[in-house]
């Protein structure tokens, strides 16, 4: 069986290219799927910028990245953390993965990673948290500090949100 990566998208610059941030992810989630024989990567994430979703320019770059295209599963509709483990929830049991018995391996930035592995917690999956390497997602200090302590308060918002509306 395939091994699943989810990724998680992050914004994208106004010109629709990839974020430092998001670059990260990328070159992280290939270091992992070469630990595997047959990965399966799943790029999450909608907000078009110039045309493109985070998952559009993800697989882009995965593709360029000399992974083949059918190991490459898109989710381009989630607008944010929540939808994605939503959307992707549904992808994965689409591809007859079982919650309770599948790791599926997430990327994400250090500071959005536990918020992830959260949510696809939540949504009954186990989960092997794969953090891309520490890349300043912003060159304030006050801006990389909003975005990690944003964290806090989101896990607990998301975590009720869940909660309430389970996918």
């Amino acid at each position: 069986m395939k091994v699943p990566i989810l990724i998680f998208g992050a914004a994208l610059q106004p010109d629709g290219s990839p974020r430092r941030v998001l670059i990260s992810r990328l070159q992280a989630a290939i270091a992992v799927g070469k630990q595997f024989s047959c990965p399966i990567f799943i790029p999450t994430g909608g907000n078009p910028c110039s045309g493109n979703t985070e998952a559009a320019v993800m697989k882009n770059y995965l593709l360029q990245a000399g992974i083949a295209p059918q190991q490459i599963i898109c989710e381009d509709q989630a607008r944010n953390t929540i939808e994605s483990v939503r959307y992707c929830s549904v992808i994965l049991k689409q591809l007859k993965y079982q919650p309770k018995k599948q790791i599926i391996t997430v990327i994400s930035s250090a500071y959005h990673g536990p918020r992830c592995w959260w949510l696809m917690h939540l949504a009954g999956w186990r989960v092997h948290l794969a953090p891309a390497p520490t890349i300043s997602a912003s060159r304030s200090f006050f801006k990389r500090w909003k975005w990690r302590l944003r964290e806090i308060p989101a896990i607990i918002w998301d975590s009720f949100r869940f909660y309430l509306k389970p996918y």
